[in-house]
């Protein structure tokens, strides 16, 4: 996983810390945040080797309707105040296999763009959210349904929110990530394994935000994976234990507070 990638996934997920929401949204008609976020991470889906990477942090929102959130663009066609739902497209990173030693003779998993759509439910402290992507490019051609489901901890002053969640995968996707072919296994002396759909992985995530002042803004997240089914037994994957640890800092702007600043 490249260094902006991982970056972008990282901020993608900090970006929807509840420190990070401002009730003030839909009164404004756009909103900015930049910033950067770092990130230690598996070198790839399976691995048992951490990197640190990172990349820019970019959110935006016009109306609270289209949004731009890390890699994800996204329309709320459905707009209530705890229900949303709409069409998105994300930009997914593929796998190299210089990553790794162990990826040496699978060859590369390009990067594509994935479409697709999502509901969310938000009725505090509970949150809820379906997603489900389809691959429209040439990188692993499969499908991913995500489910999450958490809670607001009782805190003041900065905002917790702890998730359970869940990864459904196709055929194609997991032969994309988790497969072996005859080909595959001659290259790279792994023994020849097909994977297919079903549950890839379950994780709980703790994710933070905290308001320094009003316009910058800290953010972490702390995120155990555990693979499961046909991802844990892939001869490609050495750890189906997976953790992810990421730190992000951004600068916040919107269209109804900037002329305070410049009174």
């Amino acid at each position: 996983m490249d260094e902006v990638a991982l970056g972008a996934g990282a901020s993608e997920e900090i970006d929807e810390a509840p420190g990070y929401e401002d009730p003030k949204d839909r009164e404004r008609k756009w909103t900015v945040s930049i910033g950067l976020t770092g990130a230690v991470s598996p070198d790839y889906e399976g691995s048992n080797n951490y990197d640190f990477g990172y990349g820019p942090n970019f959110a935006l929102s016009w109306r609270d309707t289209i949004f731009y959130k890390g890699k994800t663009l996204g329309v709320n066609l459905i707009n209530n105040k705890n229900f949303k739902a709409g069409p998105i497209m994300s930009w997914t990173s593929g796998r190299d296999e210089d990553d790794n030693d162990k990826l040496e003779g699978l060859g590369d998993v390009d990067s594509s763009i994935e479409v697709g759509g999502f509901l969310s439910y938000r009725k505090k402290p509970f949150r809820f959210k379906v997603e489900a992507r389809q691959d429209a490019d040439s990188g692993h051609e499969g499908a991913l349904v995500e489910l999450s489901a958490g809670t607001n901890l009782p805190f003041e002053k900065s905002l917790v929110f702890i998730a359970l969640g869940t990864t459904w995968a196709s055929d194609d996707y997991m032969e994309s990530f988790f497969a072996v072919d005859a080909q595959q296994s001659a290259d790279s002396g792994l023994k020849k394994y097909d994977a297919e759909a079903g549950i890839k992985d379950v994780s709980v995530s703790m994710k933070s935000g905290y308001k320094i002042t009003n316009r910058w803004r800290i953010g972490g997240k702390l995120e155990y994976k555990g693979l499961v089914g046909d991802a844990a037994d892939s001869p490609i994957v050495d750890d189906e234990n997976q953790f992810l640890v990421g730190i992000s800092l951004s600068y916040h702007m919107g269209s109804k507070i900037l002329p305070e600043t410049l009174q």
